[in-house]
């Protein structure tokens, strides 16, 4: 369930972030200029959208890398 999700993922980040992501990478935001506060929230609206889930605002604001995404949609789903 975690490689497909980490795809889910990838391809939803790529898509906000206009840049290839591979599945495979844990791409940090401090290492992703498009990775800004705007793009952030937008990646996370659409996650939600697309998982059906909701994220409180600690998650919101911890989120710093592709792994916590994973792992925080993985619990709520």
């Amino acid at each position: 369930m975690n490689d497909e999700l980490r795809k889910h993922i990838a391809s939803i980040l790529s898509e906000v972030l206009n840049i290839g992501i591979s599945p495979t990478d844990n791409l940090w935001r401090s290492q992703i200029a498009n990775w800004d506060s705007l793009n952030h929230l937008e990646l996370i609206f659409l996650l939600e959208e697309e998982f059906k889930i909701r994220f409180t605002i600690k998650e919101v604001a911890e989120i710093q890398n592709v792994d916590d995404l994973v792992k925080i949609i993985g619990v709520k789903m």
